[in-house]
């Protein structure tokens, strides 16, 4: 007599489940503490408060503005133009028969901007004596829909064009950044806000996806994202280290009265921008791409 062997019921959620959803939550829950701690630093303690007005008085520095060539970028940031990516990002989905990466992108883009609306409007700004400009201007409303266009557009992209798309967004979003701080709309410490509220969205949509997918199917490949992965990080370094160099230098010497010292604590601010905005792609570019292999169903 044959015995009958009965198949073991699956776990809701196996290992690799259990890490392809912790990952995602714990960067979610860092880029909500880089908002929280940015928020705390530079703007309700006079330290920080003097070195973001160092770094804004520094950006009509003569050529180092660029605001001729850069506020046109901010000119893109519309109402329109927000409508135009979900409407965008939507049709994408949908004709790779992505159903739920539609409402995905939707939920990300509103997410987002929402947020940072909210954000602007609640949070304080004390006046500690170190600047004459007392309204929130945390986090960028600008900075925050280029972000959330381009990790939307990283949500959506087919795994061969990740490593395309995540340089690209990363760049839009920088320069976005860099405009508001070009044209003195915004401080440096707006624009990293800004890359952290777009982060956090991302990060806990990868969450919400990885509870409702079990692990990676089987033959499963990431995205052939190396170069981009280099680029990235190279770029975060440098950035990062020239900003952190000059962030200690300025909060050494605050407060800054001499030319000199408000365009080297701008030149600091703007690297520090393109080091978040570089390290937070390579957060994203890190999670895994939104898409099954090609002998899965291609409604993921």
């Amino acid at each position: 007599m044959t015995a009958v062997t009965m198949a073991p019921t699956p776990a809701p959620l196996d290992a690799r489940g259990r890490r392809g959803l912790t990952a995602p939550l714990l960067a979610a829950l860092a880029s909500a503490a880089v908002l929280v701690v940015t928020w705390w630093f530079f703007v309700t303690t006079r330290l920080g408060q003097l070195i973001d007005d160092a770094a804004l008085s520094g950006a009509d520095a003569g050529p180092l503005t660029l605001t001729q060539a850069m506020l046109p970028i901010l000119d893109v940031v519309s109402v329109p133009f927000v409508a135009g990516a979900v409407v965008a990002a939507v049709v994408i989905a949908v004709a790779q028969r992505r159903w739920s990466i539609a409402g995905a992108a939707v939920l990300l883009l509103v997410g987002a901007n929402v947020t940072t609306q909210i954000l602007k409007a609640v949070l304080p700004r004390p006046d500690l004596g170190a600047t004459l400009a007392l309204s929130n201007s945390l986090p960028s409303g600008h900075t925050t829909v280029a972000a959330s266009v381009a990790a939307t557009a990283l949500l959506i992209a087919p795994h061969r064009w990740r490593g395309p798309v995540a340089v690209g967004g990363a760049v839009y979003a920088a320069l976005t950044g860099l405009a508001t701080m070009a044209g003195e709309w915004h401080r440096a410490s707006d624009v990293v806000a800004a890359f952290a509220v777009a982060a956090f969205w991302y990060f806990i949509i990868e969450a919400a996806r990885s509870v409702r997918r079990r692990s990676l199917p089987r033959g499963y490949r990431g995205a052939p994202t190396a170069n981009a992965v280099t680029l990235l990080s190279v770029v975060a370094i440098a950035t990062g280290l020239l900003g952190a160099v000059i962030g200690a230098i300025t909060a050494l010497n605050v407060p800054v009265y001499e030319r000199p010292g408000e365009v080297i604590a701008y030149v600091g601010s703007c690297s520090s921008v393109i080091a978040a905005s570089a390290v937070a792609t390579l957060a994203m570019l890190a999670m895994r791409p939104h898409h099954r292999a090609s002998s899965y169903s291609a409604g993921s």
